[in-house]
């Protein structure tokens, strides 16, 4: 009974469970590993390396609990077998006996043909019931057989229901966690590409535009005439031309050098305003006598007037390029009354005898703030491409603006081409846009930083747009800048 029932546990084990694991787990050919997409792959092969993780601990407990089950059948078989061998051994003792020798079971002589003499009726009627009994318990015992196998079966099969339903559950948790990972680190680069093409299409915009005002210049015949006059004749002009180039186009001013005496002309545009300028404009200063007369813009209606504009940024239907060189910074670049740059030299001219007081007006959609410092200054030049120190400071409380000019207080002007900011290993001005600035490590305000196209992505994080980082913070970009300075006494 034993053996047959280590014959059944041996088939459950190499035939049963072999063709249920079959059913649920199919063969992987080339062909289908060929169609699998490479996302699918990657996201597959993770799933893969997780199960392998999970499988050694499912196994030994699916194995423990066999082992179990299997121990629990021995222990029913030998209780079984236990009392088939007392049952047996009644049997024995109550079957019928022969007689001895020369005696017969009526208490006669010997029997004269030296046969068995027939058992009694109560000897006959017990060895029945014996093995009525033993039937019985062969067919317990069967049934006990069936029972335990079906149940082992039952169990077997419930036990790789949950360890299929724990790799389901683990495989799809782990491909929904990588799909969106996947799906997160997919967007990110689109958005970086968006970027990326976006700036490009910006500089390439820049570039095709100087390459048609210098075409342009090449072609006008007032500019060629003029020279031709100057250079045959040997006749000095008699004007003075200063010609402003910016990306839009190249406009062309004539000063006529009678209108105004040079020591008439005012050092700043609040001296412009004691000398009768009262409406705001491109007004023509000498901040000092080695300084060079200057064409700025004087805002003469804000807060009183007097306002000398050093920076201005605007939407304009060519933006003006604020990459440039040192020695363009130096001279300053840009129409007066549009975007530009007054020049580090000016503002030196301006400020080398005493500190003028400093004024940031900002906008950021149908939002306007301001930043006002007591003093601000720009040193003089050294070394060729160094210097231009920044001093800054006496922020004003009743600023809205917040104060990003703290950080880069003290440090030299830096461009893309004279790398003098705080940083090791790189330069600020290359990685804020091309633009130049008072850079520290890197910026808290980058007003010459590349002005966001219109049609930038939303929730773009980029480092070398206009900003004002201690208004609205980290990636606004501003539609709008115009710093500007005027004595303290005004």
């Amino acid at each position: 009974m034993e053996s047959r029932g280590m014959h059944l546990t041996l088939v459950l084990f190499h035939v049963i469970i072999p063709g249920i694991v079959a059913q649920r787990l199919p063969d992987i050919t080339y062909e289908t590993y060929a169609r699998t997409p490479d996302p699918s792959y990657y996201i597959g092969e993770a799933v893969a390396s997780e199960f392998d993780r999970h499988v050694p601990a499912l196994s030994d407990n699916l194995r423990n609990e066999l082992s179990g089950i299997r121990n629990d059948i021995n222990r029913q078989f030998e209780s079984l077998k236990h009392y088939m061998d007392n049952k047996l051994d009644r049997m024995e003792r109550d079957a019928p006996i022969e007689p001895p020798p020369g005696r017969s079971l009526s208490g006669g002589g010997a029997s004269s043909s030296g046969a068995s003499a027939p058992s009694t009726p109560e000897a006959m009627i017990r060895h029945n019931l014996a093995m009525a009994e033993l039937r019985r318990l062969g067919a317990d015992l069967t049934k006990a057989m069936n029972e335990e196998v079906s149940k082992l079966r039952d169990e077997f099969r419930t036990s790789l229901d949950l360890l299929r339903e724990q790799v389901d559950n683990s495989t799809q948790g782990m491909t929904s966690r990588l799909q969106g990972e996947f799906t997160v680190r997919a967007e990110e680069s689109v958005n970086m590409l968006k970027k990326v093409f976006f700036l490009t299409r910006t500089q390439m915009a820049l570039i095709q535009s100087h390459l048609n005002n210098i075409s342009n210049s090449l072609n006008i015949p007032e500019l060629r005439s003029i020279t031709d006059v100057g250079t045959s004749n040997n006749i000095p002009l008699t004007t003075t031309t200063d010609v402003v180039t910016t990306t839009e186009q190249i406009t062309t001013t004539q000063v006529p050098t009678t209108t105004v005496k040079v020591e008439d002309l005012p050092k700043d545009c609040y001296e412009a305003k004691s000398k009768g300028k009262k409406k705001s404009g491109v007004t023509l200063i000498k901040p000092s006598n080695d300084a060079e007369p200057k064409n700025v813009w004087c805002d003469q209606e804000t807060d009183g007037g007097g306002w000398t504009v050093l920076l201005r940024r605007q939407p304009q239907e060519v933006q003006l390029d604020f990459r440039q060189d040192w020695g363009t910074y130096v001279a300053g670049f840009g129409d007066s009354e549009k975007e530009h740059w007054v020049g580090l030299e000016i503002m030196h001219q301006l400020t080398k005898k005493e500190a003028y007081n400093l004024r940031v007006d900002m906008r950021w959609d149908d939002e306007e703030a301001t930043s006002l410092y007591d003093y601000f200054s720009v040193g003089p030049q050294r070394y060729g491409s160094r210097g231009y120190e920044l001093q800054v400071g006496g922020y004003n409380d009743s600023s809205t603006g917040g104060d990003a000019m703290e950080y880069h207080n003290g440090m030299d002007f830096s461009t893309y081409d004279e790398d003098n900011d705080g940083a090791s290993g790189g330069s600020c001005a290359e990685w804020s846009g091309g633009g130049g600035w008072w850079y520290n490590y890197c910026y808290f305000s980058n007003p010459t930083g590349i002005y966001v196209p219109s049609d930038l992505p939303p929730n773009t994080k980029a480092d070398h747009f206009l900003e004002w980082r201690k208004w609205q913070g980290y990636y606004t970009y501003l539609s709008h800048l115009v710093m500007m300075i005027r004595p303290p006494t005004a």
